[in-house]
């Protein structure tokens, strides 16, 4: 590790200029740049290349032990992705081991560069260092990624495929990405939580921990395979010692191990725990420019989050200091000195800061920018991009039920106010069957039909709805509605109903939590536009909608219209002050004497036919009185306790075009761990445990068939704390969280995926059948 802490202090920019070192091996491209010719067809296709970094230069690795890494070496991995339209993309690592010279990983660094420029300075690039590598770099390698001692610089031997007496013991961490790793060759490198290789030359077990579960045994095998096919050049038998295998088998396995017996092997591991989700509770994200506008370069802090995308200029440099990791950002236009001197005064910051040292530091550039990137950045749009799941939403071809129909571009400009977030979640059109509930004394109470779409805000509700899918069966979604100022009892006893009464329908029900004020489209579309909201409740001895004496003394109320059409509007009460007005809407005002509707400047026709709806509902024996912005009356303004600033902006912004994130969550051990899957897949979906899937306008909880009722509790509460960590200003309240059980997934949570199978679970393999298929093999 102390090595590792040199070699970052080396002035970046001084590393590229030694690449003229290495003139004899380049060859000369247009535009003077230099090419190795190691990279002579680099990056042209899709998929994955490596090199290794040899007596100080880019060595083809051979594509028989991708996956496997020296230790001791430096090594870079590109891997090129190719879009619908056949447009090349590209993320290029340099892979630093802990024993790794500093010359080595200079030279890795220098032709990190030099490959990136022979793309055009597209490539997205990072920095990987031994057991801290990204969850994007993981997920290249399907079979775990494996450490092995030694390297070039320390003369590494090759395993003898015929050796007898030279044993090697590996322990197989994570679950969807993970490491192998060679440990001491005794029983007390070992736990009944993980799985464990040991490779006797000949033959290679596969020792299964008690605790281990489905994913981690085959990935176990899987890594067995691996090394008998790279290492044995595929001649050894992989062999399962696990719950099913005899007595006589696990004794046999710790005779080979040289130590030990199955009742010695420890409960828990005393080695450093898994991968675990990464959270950013107080740490502070800002935003420094590199700039040489001034005449010398000058990094400069701009900002803390919040974090707008107009603060990012294409004539300079920026890194984003998140506290868990570095971004450097290049501008199009920005000048060669600060390209070059960005990524090393980044790279500068893990000493300053006293960040460990296996920080990640990533290279992106204008146009090209990550998911996570965005993520942080509250405003952010893709310049020039129409936004898929807005679109589908104006549309309503989300919905379980409906078809697909051409898009007509006037609906975005009716999308500004949409009635909640979830916009892609459509279901169906609205047209089910809903029950409502109401949460008194703990329990399930059933509102009248006459009152569907009256709720207050003091309670906590519970709905249940029906609809026929597309394949003609029933689908069921479960919502449960909480109110600003209901309990906390009341929510929790919401909640567990929700859970009960998805139960109760053999657990296929979707179950979204809403919070007051942010309904998504579909609830809203249940209730055809007739969502009035009050403020009281149960709780507040509150009778009836015009009783509203019992805790409005003064007899005026004020009602806020907003939606997108005539059946996503809604209405809520809010404070009878000035200041609640907002200039792209439509205001009810009920005094003791006259009720006035109130049009903003910004509202549109439905928010207009919704005002006259709602004021016959709260005023049924009044004709209302229409007032446009800037025209009331002093009696209207006395009402409010006199004029006030309010909001004024018509089309504010919303929250950001985020792109998809994928969650793994699990208990293993006991302890709660997260793996993020990039680039995923519907294969990433894994039946014994909980994905999450952030879907921007969403984030939903994927259940598994096979997951554990703690699993299910501890996703839900890593859901909620991570939006509460969101660096962007969405937040718990903002962001609906949607249940989905395995096999009832929504058209909206399947178009996130690149494709979507509906039969993949029908051809599921159980560990049973795969264990068979490998003992077979032997045979």
């Amino acid at each position: 590790m102390r090595k590792l802490c040199g070699i970052y202090s080396v002035a970046f920019s001084v590393l590229v200029l030694v690449c003229s070192v290495y003139c004899g091996t380049t060859q000369t491209r247009p535009g003077n740049r230099v090419m190795h010719q190691a990279f002579t067809s680099a990056g042209s296709k899709k998929g994955m290349e490596i090199w290794r970094i040899e007596n100080f230069e880019p060595k083809a690795y051979p594509k028989n032990d991708y996956g496997k890494f020296y230790t001791g070496d430096s090594y870079i991995v590109l891997n090129t992705l190719e879009d619908k339209n056949k447009k090349l993309s590209w993320d290029v690592h340099f892979w630093l081991g802990l024993e790794t010279t500093q010359d080595e990983a200079g030279a890795a660094a220098i032709y990190t560069v030099q490959l990136d420029d022979q793309l055009g300075g597209a490539p997205v690039q990072h920095r990987e260092v031994q057991d801290h590598e990204s969850q994007l770099f993981l997920n290249y390698f399907k079979s775990g990624i494996r450490y092995m001692p030694g390297g070039v610089a320390s003369g590494f031997k090759k395993t003898d495929i015929n050796a007898q007496g030279e044993k090697r013991l590996f322990q197989v961490k994570g679950k969807k990405n993970i490491r192998v790793r060679q440990v001491d060759l005794t029983i007390g490198s070992m736990n009944r939580g993980d799985c464990f290789i040991l490779d006797a030359g000949n033959k290679i077990y596969v020792y299964v921990g008690q605790k281990a579960k489905r994913v981690e045994k085959m990935k176990a095998i899987s890594a067995a395979n691996q090394i008998r096919d790279q290492d044995h050049n595929g001649r050894a038998q992989v062999e399962i010692v696990d719950e099913f295998s005899s007595g006589s088998d696990k004794e046999h396995f710790f005779e080979v191990l040289g130590s030990g017996s199955p009742s010695q092997v420890p409960d828990e591991s005393t080695a450093e725990d898994d991968e675990a989700f990464e959270r950013s509770e107080e740490r502070v994200t800002a935003l420094y420019t590199v700039s040489d506008a001034s005449g010398s370069l000058k990094v400069e802090p701009i900002a803390q989050k919040p974090l707008k995308q107009e603060m990012l200029n294409t004539n300079d440099c920026f890194i984003l200091d998140t506290g868990s990791g570095i971004y450097v950002w290049v501008g199009k236009k920005a000048t060669e000195q600060e390209k070059k001197q960005a990524i090393s005064r980044a790279q500068g910051f893990l000493q300053t800061k006293k960040y460990p040292v296996w920080t990640k530091v990533t290279r992106i550039v204008e146009g090209a920018e990550t998911a996570p990137f965005k993520q942080y950045f509250f405003t952010w749009r893709d310049h020039g991009a129409s936004h898929s799941r807005l679109i589908r939403a104006a549309n309503d071809d989300d919905s379980d039920t409906g078809t697909d129909v051409e898009f007509d571009a006037s609906v975005l400009h009716k999308l500004k106010k949409s009635g909640g977030k979830a916009i892609g979640f459509m279901p169906d059109n609205g047209e089910g069957d809903a029950e409502v509930f109401r949460i008194e004394n703990m329990e399930l109470v059933p509102i009248a039909v006459e009152n569907y779409g009256f709720f207050f805000g003091g309670d906590s509700y519970v709905v249940k709805y029906e609809y026929k899918n597309k394949r003609g069966g029933h689908g069921y979604v479960i919502y449960y509605w909480q109110g600003l100022n209901s309990t906390a009892d009341e929510k929790t006893a919401s909640a567990l109903h929700s859970v009960k009464l998805s139960n109760e329908l053999g657990g296929k029900a979707i179950q979204v939590r809403v919070v007051q004020g942010f309904e998504p489209r579909h609830f809203l579309k249940i209730f055809k536009g007739k969502i009035v909201v009050f403020t009281g409740g149960k709780a507040s001895g509150f009778k009836n909608i015009h009783d509203h004496d019992s805790y409005d003394v003064d007899g005026t109320r004020l009602f806020r219209i907003r939606g997108t059409c005539a059946e996503d509007v809604r209405a809520s009460q809010v404070e009878e002050v000035a200041s609640a007005l907002a200039s792209d809407d439509v205001f009810i005002l009920e005094t003791p004497k006259n009720t006035y509707i109130w049009y903003g400047k910004g509202a549109n026709d439905f928010e207009h036919s919704m005002g006259g709806s709602v004021s016959k509902t709260i005023s049924p024996d009044r004709k209302p009185i229409v007032i446009n912005e800037g025209s009331e009356p002093k009696e209207f303004w006395d009402a409010l306790g006199g004029k006030a600033d309010y909001d004024t902006e018509i089309d504010p912004a919303g929250a950001p075009f985020l792109d998809p994130r994928l969650f793994h969550c699990s208990v293993h051990s006991g302890k709660f761990r997260v793996e993020e899957v990039s680039q995923f897949e519907q294969d990433d979906l894994e039946p014994d445990d909980i994905m999450v899937l952030d879907g921007g306008d969403e984030v939903y909880i994927w259940i598994g068939q096979g997951s554990t009722e703690e699993e299910k509790e501890r996703s839900l509460e890593m859901a909620k704390e991570y939006i509460r960590t969101d660096p962007t200003e969405r937040s718990e309240e903002t962001v609906p969280l949607i249940q989905v059980p395995q096999g009832g997934e929504p058209r909206s949570f399947k178009r996130l995926f690149p494709n979507w199978n509906d039969f993949l679970w029908e051809d599921y393999i159980s560990y049973e059948e795969y264990r068979n298929k490998i003992n077979a093999q032997n045979n």
